[in-house]
């Protein structure tokens, strides 16, 4: 079973992506549970997981990278236990540590992969303002530049300019990449990814 955590400030765009591109795996027969830490504008909707064939649970008694570390294990293996997904995908709180939350959860699954989701008009003041999305871009495997509807060709090159930079010393080896939760656009790429072996 493989798990792929996703990490982002608040109002990213965590919820509506994670949709997207759970629903293009479970039509093409991956078996998604989704857990789910964060309490955004977009409510999991669970007609939507029941018709895809995926099971979603609620952690919410406090952030998985802190204070709920045991009940991120033990809904883990309820999950697997009574759905037995390929993949588990876990959206997490706007302002968590994405790294905690990896090392909660390597013991338990074959493969992790961590996605950073940024919002292209905010990219610069969060980064600045913000300690907690610099450390969430730093646990990425895939920087997810969201919410490129809203921007200009122009302004879309200069915030992966700007990102690739930022990463360079600190985390070389992420992947950058844009799309549009909203429209579904680009989240083929993510799904690409998630696929791919490390």
């Amino acid at each position: 079973m493989n798990f792929v955590i996703i990490g982002g400030f608040l109002g990213s765009g965590k919820t509506t992506l994670m949709l997207e591109f759970a629903k293009k795996l479970a039509s093409n027969d991956v078996k998604v549970g989704i857990l789910v830490n964060d309490f955004g504008e977009v409510a999991i909707d669970g007609d939507t997981v029941s018709d895809y064939g995926m099971n979603a649970i609620e952690i919410t008694k406090g952030c998985v990278c802190c204070e709920v570390k045991r009940d991120l294990v033990t809904q883990i293996r309820d999950l697997k236990n009574s759905y037995d997904p390929d993949l588990i995908v876990l959206e997490t709180s706007g302002v968590a540590s994405l790294l905690p939350i990896h090392r909660t959860v390597q013991p338990y699954v074959n493969e992790i992969k961590t996605l950073t989701l940024i919002d292209i008009s905010r990219y610069d003041k969060l980064i600045e303002r913000f300690e907690v999305v610099k450390n969430q871009l730093f646990s990425a495997d895939l920087v997810v530049i969201n919410k490129i509807d809203k921007a200009s060709s122009d302004e879309l090159k200069k915030a992966k300019k700007k990102i690739s930079k930022f990463l360079k010393d600190e985390n070389p080896g992420a992947r950058i990449i844009e799309a549009s939760a909203k429209e579904g656009t680009k989240v083929d790429g993510i799904v690409n990814f998630i696929g791919e072996s490390k």
